[in-house]
């Protein structure tokens, strides 16, 4: 291979036309794409600085894997990096979050074991809550702790009861205008 013939790779690494009339120009493809992968980037994590690797890493991807005969379409090949790679970073992302939530969690547990202050202020909350919660009607406080403990939704709640809707938005309505007069005058 001739020395020239390797200078005009590097400059024109996948030597083939965009268009098919001008040689496809690596430096103008990459001036014109960034700003788009960067928009995209950005739009979807959030993050300029991932948004910047990440658009970087789509060329890099581009240029090692692009075929040396002619793309029909170099912005739809560059797109399918970019969109391959978001996916991949979100799920590896996803994961080390868990992994690091875990880890906290764990940790809140070990700090201090034994916390003889705050499991005294559970318990008094819990009694104080469980006699406010026991003035509430039976039905209500039923409903009440469907949706608020369970996390049932209002309409599986009047589904499983064999209630109208407007039953259950009703007792809620009550069980929550009572516990939030019972915390004011607890606040005051």
């Amino acid at each position: 291979m001739s020395q020239g013939r390797s200078e005009d790779r590097l400059r024109d690494p996948l030597g083939q036309s965009d268009s098919g009339s001008e040689p496809f120009r690596f430096p103008d493809f990459y001036r014109k794409e960034k700003p788009r992968l960067m928009r995209f980037f950005t739009r979807q994590l959030g993050n300029p600085a991932d948004a910047d690797e990440l658009s970087q890493e789509t060329f890099t991807r581009f240029v090692r894997a692009a075929p040396v005969q002619a793309l029909a379409s170099p912005q739809a090949y560059l797109t399918r990096i970019a969109t391959n790679l978001l996916r991949d970073f979100i799920e590896r992302g996803s994961t080390l979050l868990s992994r690091r939530s875990s880890l906290i969690d764990e940790e809140l547990d070990l700090i201090a074991p034994c916390d003889t202050h705050r499991e005294l202020q559970a318990r008094q909350d819990l009694s104080r809550w469980t006699l406010i919660l026991n003035q509430l009607q039976p039905e209500t406080l039923d409903i009440f702790l469907r949706n608020r403990v369970e996390g049932q939704t209002y309409v599986e709640i009047a589904q499983e009861l064999g209630v109208p809707l407007w039953v259950v938005q009703k007792q809620m309505l009550k069980a929550i205008k009572h516990v939030v007069a019972h915390r004011e005058a607890n606040d005051d």
